[in-house]
């Protein structure tokens, strides 16, 4: 029984490792073309989300794969496809952006590293306007004294907005 637990642990062992994806190094390199790279979208309301849709095809002769997708921003997720893309065939990178830590004029670069010809590097953008209602605006000060708050919610005794200080009784004098 032993060795049959044991050989079933081998075989699972042995078989993960073909499921992960060659070094990027010795890999084939192929083409990618991607629809839209620059996009320029349309002024949203802060605090809305964005999903983006970026569709790109595998133009070369061998297997794409896409290693990672990372964003210049935290505010973005991805999506992006695990499998290889085989010839002629295409794949969908999807980007969901919330706004709600950006007012005014933002631009977000998305750098996808793959098995492509020229460079494992390959940058996509857009860039958008993100506004605050027309009905209230709250500026920085406000925005920032409510976050201050919240987070030190009861962690610190007295008015968070006197800033002031205090001194000891004991003079030096020198």
């Amino acid at each position: 029984m032993k060795k049959l637990v044991l050989l079933f642990i081998l075989t699972i062992t042995i078989s993960a490792c073909d499921f992960r994806k060659p070094d990027i190094a010795n890999v084939r390199k192929t083409k990618m073309e991607i629809e839209n790279p620059d996009r320029h979208y349309y002024p949203i309301l802060r605090g809305s989300e964005l999903s983006a849709e970026y569709k790109f095809y595998n133009r070369g002769n061998e297997p794409l794969i896409i290693y990672d997708v990372q964003a210049s921003c935290g505010c973005i997720e991805i999506d992006f496809p695990s499998t290889s893309i085989g010839k002629d065939d295409f794949g969908f990178i999807t980007l969901d952006y919330d706004s709600a830590k950006n007012i005014g004029y933002v631009e977000f670069y998305i750098t996808i590293v793959a098995n492509t010809e020229k460079d494992i590097f390959t940058t996509i953008k857009f860039d958008l306007n993100v506004v605050t209602s027309p009905h209230y605006t709250q500026d920085y000060e406000e925005i920032y004294l409510q976050r201050r708050k919240e987070k030190l919610a009861g962690e610190v005794d007295g008015d968070l907005t006197q800033q002031g200080y205090y001194v000891d009784e004991e003079r030096t004098i020198r």
